[in-house]
């Protein structure tokens, strides 16, 4: 071969190498471009955009169940739950997803202890989500349950309990739309449903069924958020007592009891209660279950309101504590004969008027309530705080009705002298008018809401708005009280026994008025004890119950005792 062929065959054998090697190169140079373009998007996608790909994932298989509005709690004075005290299971039901078929309404009917036709017809007959609580333990009915489409188990706290402590007070809840309704529900209710929004998120498979050992997670639409709780002046053990004593007279009335210096509501309860979780059952009844007698409904005062009128005539000096009277047994005024409880004795006869006071002589009373005139007496009632609402925080409270100077110009000042005629008042009031007097004339206020506290229990540093008044003199309210011990030791009082516990004091009560035409007789009581530094108040009406002295005074000294003895314990 010859030279020139040689190098010909050499530049071709270097031409092909050179093309396979750049080959090699681009070959090489692409896959190196790929893997680099798939590391950056495996990177955009774990790291920027994996949160929200996870997010997305996850929501494949969880169902959001709106659960609503959470509310804040509601304590008493001891930070003891009022509301919120048990959890309870429910079905949650979403009619959507739901197959209504025989065999699953009738499963769901054996949980729920709800029919068939009202489950049909009723309960899931809704756009919205369906909570029923769960009334059975049998294990194999709930993991039947859970493999039904829409229908989710779900631990729930019950915002009210069976008990129905301090029901009036608390008032309830719309549940359809976590509106307060009454009571302090309706009175925070902006406080209480503060950043309390939240939801369940439930595991579920590609029906919408909840997986079994899986469950849910809350999720709180407000987790950056402080929410709120509210603190009562409630002590729910003294409030135990009262209901318990309510219960067993079985009549219509209320009893407050009092922080004897600062005006604290200790408990107050209304009969007949309600069930705060089947308000509507209520609606339309004529007992007005859903009426707080404490602040809501008024009655003629009764010779409680001699307080008022003895101290009217004390504090316009034109009566001497030690003054004497004649009592015949009535009294007539323009021709219209009131009577007084010694008519049938023909009259008291001569008697003092710490004696009157003591033995409820109407007599007596309406010679004051004549001496007085009806314009000094209402302007002391007023500062008494008669008329008026007293300000508790209970949005529902009346202001009573003080009668007219008209009315009181005839016959009419000898029926309101003994607490008769066009006078009605709320027990509340009647609570805060022995406030006043055993705080030597000063009224600190009533009060039921004691703080609003931060989920993690810190205060707000709630102020009420309130100041003291001095309403009466310090004399002037120490001779009332003085009285007022006269009545429990000798006079209408009687029947209660407190002498070992230190005494007590008070004035009894029993106040015509007319019931769906039918006269009865409210027995009423209020009262103090101990008799030296008093501690409590108590203050008692009882609805066609007859003597405040034979019903209501014995029932002050159960409650007292009750007290006593469990602050000795």
């Amino acid at each position: 071969m010859s030279n020139r062929a040689c190098r010909k065959k050499v530049q071709d054998e270097t031409t092909v190498q050179n093309n396979n090697i750049n080959r090699i190169k681009i070959v090489l140079i692409t896959t190196i471009v790929i893997i680099s373009l798939l590391v950056v998007r495996l990177a955009y996608i774990q790291i920027y955009r994996g949160n929200d790909l996870r997010l997305r994932a996850v929501s494949q298989w969880m169902k959001e169940i709106p659960i609503g509005i959470r509310r804040g709690k509601i304590y008493d004075r001891n930070m003891l739950p009022l509301t919120n005290k048990e959890k309870l299971n429910y079905l949650y039901i979403f009619p959507e997803h739901f197959t209504h078929t025989q065999a699953n309404l009738d499963l769901v009917s054996k949980i729920t202890g709800i029919s068939k036709i009202d489950l049909e017809n009723d309960r899931l007959n809704s756009s919205r989500p369906v909570a029923l609580e769960i009334k059975t333990t049998d294990q194999e009915l709930l993991k039947r349950v859970m493999l039904l489409r829409g229908v989710f188990p779900i631990e729930y706290e019950e915002r009210y309990d069976d008990r129905g402590l301090a029901a009036h007070v608390l008032g309830y809840i719309n549940k359809i739309d976590n509106f307060g309704e009454k009571g302090l529900e309706k009175e925070f209710d902006s406080i209480l449903k503060k950043n309390q929004g939240y939801k369940i998120k439930a595991i579920v498979d590609a029906q919408k069924r909840m997986i079994p050992g899986l469950g849910y997670k809350i999720i709180d639409d407000f987790s950056n958020e402080i929410k709120y709780d509210l603190v009562t002046t409630l002590d729910s053990r003294i409030q135990n007592i009262i209901e318990e004593e309510l219960y067993h007279i079985d009549k219509k009335g209320s009893i407050i009891v009092l922080d004897s210096q600062s005006g604290d509501v200790l408990a107050m309860a209304s009969r007949p209660n309600f069930d705060q979780n089947h308000v509507v059952n209520y609606l339309n009844s004529t007992n007005k279950e859903l009426f707080n007698r404490a602040v809501q409904m008024t009655y003629p005062p009764g010779s409680t309101f001699k307080m008022a009128v003895l101290a009217t005539a004390l504090e316009e000096g034109i009566v001497d504590q030690n003054e004497t009277f004649f009592c015949k047994g009535y009294e007539e005024i323009d021709g219209i004969q009131i009577k007084c409880s010694s008519y049938d004795k023909a009259g008291h006869g001569l008697i003092s008027l710490k004696d009157a006071f003591s033995l409820s002589c109407n007599s007596v009373f309406i010679q004051l309530g004549k001496r007085l005139g009806g314009i000094k007496l209402m302007q002391v009632a007023e500062r008494l705080g008669f008329g008026s609402a007293t300000g508790i925080e209970l949005p529902e409270e009346v202001s009573g009705q003080l009668p007219t100077l008209d009315y009181m110009k005839g016959a009419g000042i000898g029926n309101i002298s003994i607490g008769q005629g066009t006078i009605e008042v709320t027990p509340l009031q009647i609570a805060k008018m022995t406030l006043s007097i055993v705080n030597n004339g000063e009224d600190p206020g009533i009060h039921l809401v004691k703080d609003i506290i931060s989920e993690n229990g810190y205060s707000t540093q709630f102020v009420r708005d309130y100041k003291s008044t001095q309403v009466l003199s310090a004399t002037t309210a120490r001779i009332i009280q003085s009285m007022m011990e006269k009545v429990v030791d000798e006079g209408t009082g009687n029947k209660i026994n407190l002498d070992s516990y230190g005494g007590a004091a008070g004035k009894t009560g029993s106040a015509e008025a007319s019931v769906n035409g039918n006269a009865v007789n409210h027995a009423w009581f209020t009262g103090y004890f101990p008799n030296k530094n008093p501690e409590y108040i108590i203050t008692i009406l009882i609805e066609d119950g007859g003597s405040g002295g034979s019903v209501a005074a014995p029932i002050f000294c159960n409650i007292a005792e009750k007290i006593i003895l469990g602050i000795n314990n």
